[in-house]
């Protein structure tokens, strides 16, 4: 298999290379010097579309949104991805029927968000018949995706030294809620929960004065800690592809709370203390890193962080010539912040969002009005950028893409996620099972197959 990196390829150790011979280099990993020599120009596409993880066989057998959006990702890149629901199916697939995400007529966009890219079975591995079909499919598979709970796993057997006799090269990923060691390892956990609540994040973005605890938004925790078990699997793939080795990956909601919140937490490890909060009084930080109203009662965010340089193109583009000269010595335009906050917070509040827009353009200087997400959607950088997928079955349905892309080429979803069991009989068609033995199957409940 082939991994684009840089100017090479890099031959990974147990694929095919360009001849059909299999690699067996388990030291140094081969590399294949490209044949371009030069980066292409942009919006150039060298030969088809990239998918990195082209090849990669993924059983991804979660539930909810965490760890089926980090199979989803891998999927977005390449990866043949294959959901196992349950008889009983994901119970993300009531999430919007039982009013916990605004519904729009009726169609599923959450189950879609973090399932697109996949084909779908069900089987009941408790059945022996069904078991059978899930150790083919743990045995074809290069990754084993799960959120289930410790004692799920011994119920099952599905723990990695389970999987591990069936495929020793497997890499088994884990989604927690709290982590796989110590207290709350037995427990559940959603995003409210175990990332936004313990881990810290709903205690800083709230008013300490409010009466209420802010809310998150859906899936807030659930789909940045998705990416990064995404990461992870995709770091344990190098490892066993060079040594042959199965590798056991593992990420929480808290640890990906940990990370959002990393600078705090860094703060109060060395204080033992909660971190300052931004104050709304003008002046305690420069003038040009605060938020303004503007006269169309939007909010405008100035990030420039370099207050020297940036000091006259911003005056410049509001129109304050003036105070380019009267506070041009660092030190003095230091002691006035309070007042020159103040004097921008005049003029920003004299223009509307769009005459903003165009004059801190114009002066290239770093700021953003603060968007609506059906504003997010019209971006022209998300759009352009393709941050935002079509689906496939749904006009205006758009999906957040993976956060990453290759080779400059625009992501795309291939396919619609699945409903229960729509790809079973091909599946395991694929694994071996003839048509009689497939519906023999189905008729026993050992797997579920649509009509």
């Amino acid at each position: 298999m082939l991994f684009w990196i840089g100017y090479a390829y890099i031959l990974l150790p147990g694929f095919m290379d360009q001849q059909g011979q299999r690699s067996q280099s388990l030291g140094n990993v081969p590399v294949v010097v490209n044949a371009f020599l030069h980066e292409p120009p942009p919006g150039r596409r060298v030969g088809p579309v990239t998918q990195p993880l082209a090849g990669i066989k993924v059983l991804d057998f979660s539930e909810h949104g965490f760890v089926p959006s980090g199979a989803a990702a891998l999927a977005d890149w390449g990866a043949d991805v294959v959901k196992l629901e349950r008889p009983e199916g994901d119970p993300m697939r009531e999430i919007i029927r039982q009013g916990l995400v605004a519904d729009v007529d009726g169609y599923d966009y959450l189950f879609q968000l973090v399932n697109r890219n996949k084909r779908g079975v069900s089987i009941n591995v408790l059945a022996p018949a069904g078991r059978e079909v899930f150790e083919r499919l743990v045995r074809w598979a290069d990754v084993y995706i799960t959120n289930q709970l410790p004692r799920v796993r011994r119920k099952l057997h599905t723990e990695p030294e389970d999987l591990f006799a069936l495929n020793p090269r497997l890499v088994v990923a884990r989604g927690h809620g709290q982590g796989q060691r110590g207290e709350g390892a037995e427990q559940g956990g959603f995003d409210s929960v175990s990332f936004w609540s313990r881990g810290g994040i709903g205690h800083m973005l709230t008013d300490p004065n409010a009466e209420s605890l802010l809310s998150p938004r859906p899936a807030f925790g659930d789909v940045p800690s998705g990416m990064f078990l995404a990461g992870g699997i995709c770091a344990a793939l190098v490892h066993a592809q060079r040594t042959g080795e199965g590798v056991l990956v593992d990420t929480s909601l808290l640890n990906g709370a940990n990370w959002t919140l990393s600078p705090d937490l860094a703060y109060a490890s060395m204080t033992g203390a909660e971190p300052p909060r931004p104050t709304a009084t003008p002046g305690t930080r420069s003038p040009l890193g605060w938020t303004y109203r503007t006269g169309d009662r939007r909010w405008l965010m100035l990030m420039m962080l370099d207050e020297e340089r940036y000091w006259r193109p911003t005056c410049r583009a509001l129109g304050r010539e003036e105070l380019i000269e009267k506070y041009a010595d660092g030190a003095v335009r230091r002691a006035a912040w309070p007042e020159i906050c103040n004097q921008l917070a005049d003029t920003i509040g004299s223009l509307n969002r769009v005459e903003l827009r165009d004059r801190l353009t114009r002066e290239n200087c770093i700021f953003s009005l603060v968007a609506s997400p059906p504003e997010v959607v019209t971006d022209p950088a998300v759009t352009e950028n393709g941050y935002l997928m079509a689906h496939p079955n749904h006009p205006s349905l758009r999906l957040a893409a993976a956060p990453a892309q290759f080779d400059n080429e625009l992501p795309a979803i291939r396919r619609a996620g699945p409903d229960k069991g729509e790809h079973t009989r091909e599946v395991l068609t694929e694994l071996g099972y003839t048509a009689e033995e497939i519906e023999a199957l189905i008729a026993s409940d050992a797997v579920v197959a649509k009509a």
